[in-house]
């Protein structure tokens, strides 16, 4: 990638990164604050209810209990007066009348009492029912009392009686009164207990949802920022990151954007320095192999077997040199561009041969004997990339075989697969080290035996094309005969042609 590609790639990023305000201590706190704001609205709500109900169950049993209390005074107060008046009519004595006098007036005192409560209208109209009759009877009583020979009816006594009737009804209604608003309150005090339950369960329910919110809104941009450093490690550097959410978390993208523009950057050197090595070293290794193919003629003289020896080692090293160039150039032009297949129908088997007869000057100077199992199986595939792949695992064995041993190559198919299996006596792989033997660069323990080393890209170049075939890789154990690697290829036979190009 280009300077001028990333610069307009951190533009995109930049502009699409949605930045919020305030760091993520900040956002912590204002969190906090927005969910236990419900709660306290909550707690506000409770401690209303409660004081409202409290001042209200105050307030009703104390006027109900008055009102009970009141009307007995206001009962004894008429028995007093019925005294008085009935003493008054035997003994004609005007300190007697003088008493009910007294009595009346406290009797009118606690009526005034009873009036002054907040009750309802039917009590009321009760307490002034029992006022008028009052008044109507004294105003019936004073003037025949007030004569000098007293002379009261009885019709007037009865309407005592009358009076007093009323005033027990009245005692009757306040005690009644009294049940009735403790009823009244314990419902109330149920329908609180329900309301509060009610807000109760609201406001957690409220608090958990913002809490819930909020968790995800704060761990939202960290994971994010995780599976931006996973995809940076894993997939590579080409898509662009941005990091949206608190100040501080999207400054820490902004960072790690910087990191895959510089990664990114290396990479493409990396890339870069790869293809002009691999093309500086072709004119090279193609003067040196003319030289020694004109040399192996005898084009300037017989050679004596010494120098023979000398030519096929070098011819050898030319094959080995040419292997890891064009592993270095396959390996770039796979990274940095889409793999199309060029797909054709062939024989398999005749495409092994192949590849096996141009190991045979290798495979003599170690005296490796190949045993092959090779049905006749036709493939539709990409006869190049398919090339690459079968003559990476077989020089993969070759190297690693020692000497006078055997290498098997069998070849099948099974279903609507082409099955491949190579095998070698060699060291073998270890266990720690299987899962990374297919990345780029991982050489592992290399042997000895040859005396250039490899590049590390041939498995991983096998592995991006048969990732491209739709195929797979299978590395088995080790059997009696075949102690070293064993790798198992499985190819479809015939390729999709819409995904002829793989990205």
């Amino acid at each position: 990638m280009s300077k001028t590609t990333s610069k307009r790639e951190e533009k995109k990023s930049t502009k699409s990164r949605r930045i919020i305000y305030g760091s993520l201590r900040e956002w912590a706190l204002v969190s906090f604050v927005i969910v236990a704001l419900p709660l306290v609205v909550a707690i506000i709500y409770t401690m209303s209810e409660v004081t409202n109900y409290t001042l209200k169950s105050q307030r009703v049993l104390v006027q109900t209990v008055q009102a009970a209390e009141i009307s007995r005074a206001a009962l004894n107060r008429l028995i007093l007066m019925e005294q008085s008046i009935r003493q008054f009519e035997v003994l004609n004595d005007a300190a007697i009348l003088e008493s009910y006098q007294q009595h009346r007036n406290s009797f009118l005192e606690v009526i005034a009492d009873l009036q002054g409560l907040s009750l309802d209208e039917a009590f009321n109209a009760q307490v002034t029912g029992l006022l008028q009759a009052e008044s109507m009877l004294n105003q019936d009583i004073l003037p025949s009392a007030q004569e000098e020979q007293a002379n009261l009816a009885n019709a007037h006594l009865k309407k005592f009686d009358q009076l007093t009737n009323q005033a027990r009804e009245l005692v009757v209604a306040g005690e009644q009164k009294v049940g009735v608003e403790a009823r009244a309150l314990s419902d109330l005090a149920g329908r609180i207990h329900e309301h509060l339950i009610f807000s109760t369960v609201i406001s957690i329910s409220m608090a958990l949802l913002l809490a819930l919110a909020f968790v995800y809104l704060l761990t939202r941009p960290i994971k994010n920022i995780a599976l931006a450093i996973r995809h940076l490690g894993e997939e590579g550097f080409e898509q662009p990151i941005a990091i949206g959410g608190p100040k501080d978390l999207t400054e820490l993208g902004v960072h790690l954007e910087w990191l895959r523009n510089r990664l990114n950057q290396l990479e493409y050197e990396k890339l870069q320095f790869i293809r002009t090595i691999s093309h500086e070293l072709k004119t090279p290794l193609a003067t040196l192999t003319e030289g020694t193919n004109l040399l192996a003629e005898d084009v300037v003289g017989e050679l004596n077997t010494e120098q023979q020896e000398i030519i096929q080692l070098m011819h050898m090293s030319n094959i080995t040199l040419n292997d890891l160039i064009d592993n270095l150039l396959e390996y770039q032009r796979a990274v940095v561009s889409q793999i199309d297949l060029n797909l054709s129908t062939f024989d398999v088997d005749k495409l092994i041969e192949r590849c096996i007869n141009e190991y045979q000057l290798p495979l003599r100077s170690k005296n490796i004997s190949v045993q092959s199992n090779l049905g006749i199986t036709h493939i539709n595939a990409d006869y190049g990339k398919l090339e690459i792949i079968i003559s990476n695992l077989f020089s993969n064995a070759l190297k690693f075989s020692p000497k006078n041993g055997q290498i098997g190559i069998s070849l099948f198919a099974q279903n609507d697969d082409v099955q491949l299996l190579i095998e070698d006596q060699g060291p073998g792989i270890a266990k720690d080290i299987e899962p990374f033997i297919f990345e780029d660069f991982y050489q592992g323990n290399s042997p000895q035996i040859w005396q250039i080393k490899g590049t590390g890209l041939g498995l991983s170049l096998v592995k991006y094309y048969l990732d491209a075939h739709k195929g797979k890789v299978e590395l088995l154990p080790a059997s009696n005969e075949y102690c070293g690697a064993r790798f198992l290829l499985h190819l479809p036979q015939k390729q999709d042609t819409c995904n002829a190009a793989i990205s």
